[in-house]
């Protein structure tokens, strides 16, 4: 009966990480059909590669693990999920419920181990009381504990998951609103003297769908690329350069969020910011600061009904955005090997209709100040829910799985916590899959906090986690080309297929550029 649940909730692939207490549901799944099925042996890499997959289709997808620790290994993934309001599903085979609380082996207790992060535990067992199962996902992951008694082989029974495709919902349902709520961002976005609309982590689809409101409205835009709304030519008048300085020139004092919480340190700032008001459009609902205001998070489509409800304003540029775009092109052409200049040299070799995944830490916000504009056809996606770096090279491979031109650009840091990653590639259709890290040396961001630079030396270090590792020999691990560039030519001769690509800024550019662009 789980395959039928599954089939019934939308799922249509599964990651599996086999293991000897998960083998009947392992042979079901192998005799079914309409199910893609991905092979792992690190669950941490199979539930991030889930996200991934996720964030590109809108579907849920279950993970199957065995029993034990093996399930632990998934919460990471799950939190993430939790905060991006992903409908991954949990599917963990467990010993019989007797065992709980014993110490016998691959025995732990399964049943609620994702607390908070999972919308509910389904925990089944032969003879146990009958189950509510849902008939849609909510806004959290689901977590299905399946109860397994030796002996664990023998023939299994698997169903067609596409009889169920006409019937399955493929989308969650969004947060209710009322007039009330609609009245208020009305009256939010009407006068527009001192509104700014931050945008970030919206899928394309959702992008489409607000870009003619926010032409309507004609209020200022900072954006990062993860919003996916350089696909609009008309927002460009109203879309800023530049950042934490172009949010700190503007002196915005009413915000409207769009999709996830900002990378900016500006946003982060708000929280103490006195006389400053915030209104949260988004799926999720966070509202990325501890001040809610008394207004809670609003779905997207709350912005096009509230657009049609007011007069449009004409887009016109901003003489701040051509002054920011200047001082920044002339920080950048005056340190050219420097880590952000890199990032621009990065978003110029990158072809139209390209899959880009953004790291978390310093390469996003880093994309986001200096990146050129992306080609037609390019989209951008990033784990921004729990903003940690743990399983991003599995996210960007489940995110890349069928299409056929992928960039990642990541820290190093981010690239070795995540070295079981390339096990997938070999299950994936052919394409580029460009692997770009960003090696520093270690966690610079913390270098860009400025309680931290008050340290003595060997507490900055540890801090910042200072190596000397470069990554060729993760790339023979795997048996993948290496490509060490040194120059902007250098990206123009990648290989055909998946590649490592290793970028070495100049520390001492890097700290003219943040002097230069900083004053």
């Amino acid at each position: 009966m789980t395959l039928l649940h599954l089939a019934q909730l939308g799922v249509r692939e599964a990651c599996v990480a086999a293991g000897a207490r998960n083998t009947p549901l392992i042979t079901a799944l192998l005799a079914s059909t309409g199910i893609k099925l991905w092979n792992f042996f690190d669950e941490r890499s199979a539930g991030f590669f889930a996200l991934g997959r996720m964030m590109a289709d809108r579907r849920p997808v279950a993970v199957l693990t065995t029993s034990g620790t093996a399930v632990a290994e998934l919460l990471p993934a799950v939190v993430e999920a939790y905060y991006q309001a992903l409908p991954l599903v949990l599917v963990t085979a467990d010993r019989p419920s007797r065992f709980r609380g014993s110490g016998a082996p691959q025995a732990i207790e399964q049943a609620g181990i994702f607390g908070t992060y999972a919308e509910k535990t389904i925990d089944l067992e032969d003879g146990g009381p009958e189950v509510n199962w849902p008939k849609v996902l909510g806004r959290k992951p689901l977590h299905i504990n399946v109860c397994l008694d030796e002996p664990l082989t023998g023939e299994s029974t698997g169903i067609d998951f596409a009889v169920w495709d006409e019937l399955a919902p493929h989308h969650r349902p969004e947060h209710a609103h009322d007039e009330a709520m609609l009245d208020l961002l009305c009256d939010f976005v009407e006068k527009r003297d001192d509104l700014l609309v931050l945008a970030s982590g919206l899928h394309p689809l959702e992008a489409l769908m607000v870009a003619p409101a926010l032409r309507h409205l004609g209020a200022p835009i900072v954006a990062e690329a993860t919003s996916n709304l350089h696909e609009h030519p008309a927002l460009a008048p109203l879309c800023l350069v530049g950042g934490e300085k172009a949010l700190r020139a503007l002196g915005a004092r009413r915000v409207l969020r769009l999709g996830s919480v900002p990378s900016w340190r500006w946003w982060r700032d708000l929280e103490d910011a006195k006389g400053a008001h915030l209104l949260h459009l988004s799926r999720a609902s966070f509202p990325g600061l501890s001040r809610w205001g008394g207004v809670a998070v609003q779905p997207l489509s709350l912005l096009s009904q509230a657009a049609a409800k007011i007069a449009p304003t004409a887009s016109e540029a901003l003489p701040l955005a051509t002054t920011l775009k200047e001082e920044l092109d002339a920080a950048l052409s005056a340190c050219p090997e420097s880590e952000i200049a890199w990032m621009r040299h990065l978003s110029l070799a990158i072809p139209e209709g390209a899959r880009v995944f953004l790291g978390n830490s310093l390469p996003i916000r880093e994309w986001n100040l200096a990146a050129a504009p992306a080609p037609q056809g390019t989209t951008f996606y990033a784990n921004r829910g729990a903003n940690g770096i743990d399983g991003l090279v599995s996210t960007f491979l489940g995110l890349s799985a069928t299409i056929d031109e992928a960039w990642m650009i990541v820290g190093d840091l981010s690239a070795l916590y995540d070295l079981s990653a390339p096990w997938l590639l070999s299950q994936l259709e052919k394409g580029n899959r460009r692997i770009v890290i960003i090696n520093n040396g270690g966690g610079k961001i913390f270098s860009r906090v400025e309680s931290l630079r008050k340290l003595d030396e060997p507490a900055r270090s540890m801090i910042e986690n200072r190596h000397d590792i470069d990554f060729e020999p993760w790339a023979q691990l795997w048996k993948l080309p290496y490509r060490r560039v040194a120059a902007v030519a250098d990206l123009a001769s990648l290989p055909d297929g998946a590649v490592i690509v290793e970028v070495r800024p100049d520390a001492g550019q890097t700290d003219a550029f943040w002097n230069r662009w900083q004053g």
